[in-house]
């Protein structure tokens, strides 16, 4: 059988293919991607398989091949072909870049809205918000810097006031429900502060394997005895250490491995931006309830652990256990735990 030429429709399955050159590359992106053809324009992304790891690598992908940018959370807002077509032919103009990205937006429960980990993007939460209630709306909320068409923020506090400024587009008042995962638990804590300050009710604060000296343990454990050391690691050129940082995150596939330099060294640089936010950040007591979920596969030593750094700062710290480490809590086969303690507490708190 010949190949479908662009402009025409496949007979059998009806499947629309490429009308322009731009089109023909992302399909023949998206079907290397996911090992399925044909693939028409209109066809979603995840319905076709792909999920958050995939978007990633897409990303990369597009990048790479067409010269072009796509926002990180490009994929979430435009699924298809034809959709992200449109969105790589428009130029991006800063003042209407935003932090909030929908991911669900159906559904009358309380809305959840996760602020993003060390990357900045929040595509690790895709899978997540599958897995909960389908009439649970869920949001996320990325960093600037993360599409390089804003410079990152230099501090949590700066972060939590436009995060804080963003969710009340959609929801003007509470009660909240907020959360986090590594980095993003941090920046969730200072949200719920200001939150509060305002008089609103937040009714549920998911920090997600996250604390201030936690992050910094974390960051410790990527380099262990034996290797180079955070130190040495300083004095390295600057293709050198993101060389070396792209082989010690790997676990936590924070680059693409088709990542160019180029996107590989922005993650890089906004990584690096986010970690002197928190590592900067002087956490005040918390009046309010806190919702810990902790991996149960330590790795850094007991005595920073979240479960023992943020009972310091709050009096009403309930602790969920979930599989997997710091890494993989937040993937398959874990995450369906997290999701079902997660939905779970969010039933306790709707209004």
């Amino acid at each position: 059988m010949e190949p479908t030429r662009p402009g025409e429709i496949e007979s059998a399955d009806r499947h629309i293919a490429p009308r322009d050159a731009l089109e023909l590359q992302l399909t023949q992106i998206w079907e290397d991607l996911l090992g399925h053809r044909p693939i028409g324009v209109d066809e979603d992304f995840f319905q076709l398989g792909g999920d958050s790891l995939m978007a990633m690598s897409l990303l990369a992908r597009i990048v790479q091949q067409t010269g072009m940018t796509l926002p990180a959370a490009g994929i979430v807002r435009a699924p298809t072909i034809e959709k992200l077509a449109k969105v790589l032919r428009e130029d991006s103009n800063p003042a209407d870049w935003s932090a909030l990205v929908p991911i669900q937006t159906e559904g009358s429960k309380l809305p959840l809205f996760c602020i993003h980990p060390g990357g900045g993007n929040v595509l690790c939460y895709l899978q997540l918000a599958r897995l909960l209630a389908p009439e649970r709306p869920f949001y996320g909320l990325q960093c600037p810097g993360v599409d390089g068409i804003r410079e990152p923020l230099a501090t949590v506090e700066e972060m939590a006031e436009e995060y804080v400024a963003a969710m009340r587009r959609v929801q003007p008042r509470g009660p909240y429900a907020i959360g986090g995962w590594s980095v993003g638990g941090v920046l969730a804590y200072e949200m719920a502060q200001r939150l509060r300050a305002s008089g609103d009710d937040v009714r549920l604060l998911a920090i997600i394997d996250s604390g201030v000296l936690y992050s910094c343990a974390i960051v410790t454990a990527l380099f262990p005895k034996g290797e180079i050391g955070v130190l040495d690691m300083l004095r390295l050129s600057s293709s050198e250490q993101l060389s070396e940082f792209r082989r010690r995150s790997a676990p936590a596939r924070l680059i693409p491995e088709d990542a160019d330099e180029r996107l590989a060294r922005q993650i890089f640089h906004l990584f690096t931006s986010n970690m002197h936010a928190v590592l900067n950040y002087r956490a005040e007591p918390y009046e309010g309830k806190i919702t810990l979920f902790q991996a149960s596969e330590g790795i850094v030593k007991r005595r920073f652990e979240p479960a023992r750094e943020w009972p310091r700062m709050c009096d009403d710290v309930e602790v969920h256990m979930v599989p997997g480490n710091h890494l993989t809590l937040i993937q398959e086969p874990h995450i369906d735990v997290l999701a079902q303690r997660l939905a779970r507490c969010l039933e306790a708190v709707e209004p």
